[in-house]
């Protein structure tokens, strides 16, 4: 009775080590990155009596990470300067590609110097390719914010802005 159960052992080991002996080699994930370098300007709008004025140029540095596996899904996130008057902030989005040249993006920024703003945005960007690595990007975005210390209280600014920008292929 032992002899068939070392058998049955040795059968089970071996059939073991056979199924993995043709398993195929697993492949890890590889993280695809990106730079990026915009400017963007618009109208903004907000507050009693609604009114409607040029947007502050804001000066976008930025960096995506997405997985080899998933391409299309896109982690963002960028450094902010605002000039006239100076300030800076930061945004952390999430971005999805739609075909070749198309990107959906959707996320939260913070403007923090010299007041703070905080608040979410959206955008579509066309990357138009100027070599295998490199892309010219140009879109609309909007912004809307409702909390920070340079808001009134019950305000919520909007801002309607058309970036452009390069980026490219880390």
């Amino acid at each position: 009775m032992k002899a068939a159960h070392v058998r049955t052992a040795c059968v089970c080991v071996l059939s073991a080590l056979f199924v993995l002996g043709w398993s195929v080699k697993a492949r890890a994930q590889e993280y695809l990155m990106g730079a990026d370098m915009g400017i963007s300007s618009g109208i903004e709008g907000g507050g009693q009596p609604p009114q409607t004025r040029l947007t502050r140029t804001r000066l976008r540095l930025g960096a995506d990470v997405r997985v080899d596996e998933d391409p299309e899904d896109i982690l963002e996130f960028g450094a902010l300067a605002e000039l006239a008057p100076a300030g800076f902030g930061a945004d952390i989005r999430y971005a999805h590609t739609a075909g070749d040249h198309f990107v959906f993006d959707a996320g939260i920024l913070a403007i923090l110097a010299p007041h703070s703003l905080y608040g979410v945005g959206a955008g579509i960007t066309y990357r138009l390719p100027l070599s295998k690595g490199m892309q010219f990007t140009v879109g609309p975005e909007a912004d809307f914010f409702f909390l920070g210390t340079d808001l009134p209280d019950g305000v919520i600014i909007w801002q309607l802005r058309v970036q452009g920008g390069l980026r490219v292929d880390l």
